[in-house]
């Protein structure tokens, strides 16, 4: 009988540890040590779904009116004990007075100046002054106490594990940053002997696992060669499955016969739902690459070996039959906005669970917002998952996996900060990529399970985005779209406040960068500013996703949702003044609570009014810990299913009538890839996102823009040629 391992991971929505100075490394190493005997986090009352039937897994708070500043709810010493934050990484301006940091506050806030711009031009740091004011990162552990740093320690005076920026950021200027709560993106004053500092919060370095409750299991633990192909000495076997071993340095599998094998690991990753999880799943790819285990691909076989004896009764190994392999790591990166979208990763999760039960050495992995909206349950329910982890986790999955390999069981969903990448994403294409500019939502609209599996909002500096988009448009990449649940709310968490709009005009003006679009827009918070940045920004294309969910203010109301029919019609009409040929998409929910007939008739005039040139519709379904699920007007399938039917009807001929309006039209179009469909064609975008088909060679076309003379027009796509233009 043959042995096989593997690590199936299932992310529904996310290298090597996070970066270290060498001033704190042991302090940071020996925190991570003592946290993989943690067991238990602090008890919660639970509280059954009556969605799901499960215990619910709230970590942030969900009831309007609640705290959102993730400063405030984040507070990792009263969850589990000291020393969750390591670290932060900070960078500087100096100035001689007061006046001066306040005048540069304001321009930066403005978004007139860069940080790392005006810090190489008007810093009085010498020592920063040419790396854009970076300090690095700074040990958190750090005591200002005088009988503490006087204290001894075995015979020798403690050692100050920032003593080496003493000369570039004082002793009194660190005392100051570390007695305000602060997030990255935070830019804050604080004085020295040396001047005023403008202190940015460029990242957080959080022990993920002292976040975790770990639980020990039992493994039937493998045996892995580390070292050469020499003689084998005892100490070169590493005990534990695959993943330990890889983890370990293990180079060779001791299951791989008379010739040693080397020790190779394989992933394959399914996505569901919005682009959050799309980005999601290239940082989760990212991450694993780094650890050495590389992506499965479609054509790959193994052949299974069973055991013969000859006619002197000496067993032989023989080739049994050859079979399509399996990939090491599999990755379901699924959303929980839809219905039963429990149910299909119970069903999607039964195959792997199966092989696990059968003896096989399967390391099955749960992430993302199902993972976050269940927690422990997943366990209780599927036993043989080894981690379950929230979608803040998904750039930090390798810290994750250090427990898994050790044989414990990991449930990661506690708030946390969200820190900057480790790791590079593993992008899905060579020419447009997705950029997270702020994650979670600070809205309580009462369907929506968004804020209770993605948390509050937490916009990233505007210099990390900076140098993520030049990074890719270094290596070639044509097009980067913005992302954030709720986009329009960029910038309004950190201190001080920034906006979306100056974001727009600051990413848009990169070198290089030929389109750049942004998702998702939300009518309460869309100011006209943006739609103005879209129109003074060449490379912004004309294209807004903006959510109206119901037409009837009676269920805008009920839904929480902010604004109002008139408010949204505001909107649509300013991009109509500015940009008149823009497209505009939304998404829509029919059949919510109480909905009447008229109110879903108030739903189908505003459509007809707009012309939207997509609508993504929906069937409203209740979601856990939303307050709608539990309201007693809830309407019948057949009501709903009604609805949903002819709603579609009419999004499918205004698309039409959209799309339409191009024939003969010469477009400018993006290609990203071939017509899977008809190998001879290619496929690219519009600036208003529509998809276009036409004849050409991919390998030559690839990443270039090109100019297409429409002569089809169907509902969801146009065809055409290449012509000059």
């Amino acid at each position: 009988m043959v042995r096989r391992s593997s690590v199936v991971i299932i992310a529904l929505s996310a290298s090597t540890t996070p970066f270290r100075t060498q001033a704190f490394q042991t302090t940071a190493l020996s925190s991570r040590c003592r946290s993989s005997a943690l067991f238990s986090t602090t008890e919660e009352p639970e509280v059954i779904s009556p969605i799901t039937g499960s215990v619910t897994n709230v970590k942030y708070p969900t009831q309007r009116g609640a705290e959102v500043d993730s400063r405030k709810i984040i507070n990792y010493n009263e969850k589990v004990g000291e020393g969750i934050n390591l670290a932060l990484r900070l960078s500087h301006i100096l100035f001689a007075s007061e006046e001066l940091a306040n005048q540069s506050l304001e321009k930066l806030t403005r978004a007139e100046w860069n940080f790392e711009d005006m810090a190489k031009i008007v810093s009085n740091c010498a020592e920063t002054r040419a790396e854009g004011g970076n300090i690095g990162w700074v040990n958190l552990a750090e005591s200002f106490d005088a009988s503490s740093i006087d204290a001894q320690v075995e015979g020798e005076k403690k050692k100050n594990p920032n003593e080496h920026l003493n000369e570039i950021l004082p002793p009194l200027a660190r005392q100051q940053i570390f007695s305000q709560t602060t997030k990255p993106g935070d830019i804050i004053s604080v004085e020295s002997h040396r001047g005023v500092h403008l202190i940015q919060v460029v990242d957080v370095m959080v022990d993920v696992r002292k976040l975790s409750f770990v639980k020990a299991r039992n493994n039937k633990n493998k045996d892995y060669l580390v070292g050469g192909s020499g003689e084998i000495s005892p100490d070169e076997w590493k005990k534990g499955g695959k993943l330990a071993g890889l983890l370990g340095g293990a180079l060779f599998d001791d299951n791989s016969g008379d010739q040693r094998k080397e020790l190779d690991l394989t992933y394959k990753i399914e996505t569901m739902g919005c682009q959050m999880n799309s980005a999601d799943s290239e940082r989760i790819e990212g991450q694993l690459m780094s650890l050495g285990i590389r992506p499965l691909m479609d054509d790959e076989y193994m052949e299974i070996e069973g055991v013969k004896f000859n006619d002197g009764l000496m067993a032989e190994r023989e080739k049994v039959k050859r079979e399509k392999k399996k990939p090491d790591v599999i990755v379901l990166n699924t959303c929980s906005i839809r219905d039963h979208a429990e149910q299909k990763v119970y069903s999607y999760l039964g195959p792997h669970a199966k092989r696990k039960r059968a003896g096989e050495d399967v390391t099955i992995i749960v992430a993302g917002c199902v993972a976050q909206q269940e927690g422990q349950s997943l366990l209780r329910r599927i036993p043989e998952i080894d981690l379950v982890m929230g979608p803040q986790y998904a750039n930090r999955i390798s810290d994750l996996l250090e427990d898994v390999a050790n044989g414990n069981q990991v449930v990661a969903t506690e708030a946390s900060h969200i820190m900057e990448d480790s790791t590079k994403p593993r992008r899905q294409s060579s020419v447009c990529a997705w950029v997270n500019v702020i994650y979670g939502c600070n809205e309580r609209c009462t369907y929506c399970i968004v804020p209770t599996t993605r948390g509050v909002e937490q916009s990233r500096p505007v210099e990390s985005i900076v140098d993520e988009v030049k990074e890719l448009v270094e290596k070639g990449y044509k097009e980067v779209t913005l992302l954030g649940q709720n986009i329009d709310a960029y910038g309004r968490d950190m201190i001080p406040k920034r906006k979306f709009s100056d974001l727009l005009r600051t990413v848009g003006s990169i070198p290089g960068l030929e389109r750049l679009r942004f998702v998702t827009s939300h009518p309460r918070y869309m100011s006209l500013g943006v739609i103005d940045a879209v129109s003074d920004t060449p490379t912004a294309c004309e294209y807004f996703h903006v959510p109206f969910q119901s037409g009837s203010n009676a269920v805008l109301k009920a839904m929480g949702r902010g604004h109002t029919r008139e408010k949204f019609l505001q909107i649509v009409e300013r991009i109509r003044q500015r940009l008149p040929d823009a497209a505009i998409t939304a998404d829509v929910i029919v059949g919510f609570p109480g909905e009447t007939e008229q109110d879903f008739l108030d739903t189908l005039s505003l459509m007809e009014e707009v012309k939207f040139d997509n609508v993504n519709t929906a069937a409203y379904s209740p979601r856990p810990n939303t307050p709608a699920a539990t309201w007693a007007n809830q309407l019948p399938e057949d009501v709903k299913q009604d609805r949903l039917q002819r709603i579609n009807e009419m999004n499918l001929r205004h698309a039409t009538e959209r799309r339409a309006r191009m024939m003969g039209r010469v477009v400018e179009v993006l290609v990203e890839e071939r017509n899977i469909k008809v190998p001879t064609q290619v496929m690219g975008r519009t600036r208003h996102g529509y998809i276009v088909y036409c004849e050409g060679e991919i390998d030559e076309l690839r990443g270039q823009l090109v100019n297409v003379k429409v002569d089809k027009c169907q509902r969801y796509y146009l065809a055409g040629q290449i012509v000059d233009k």
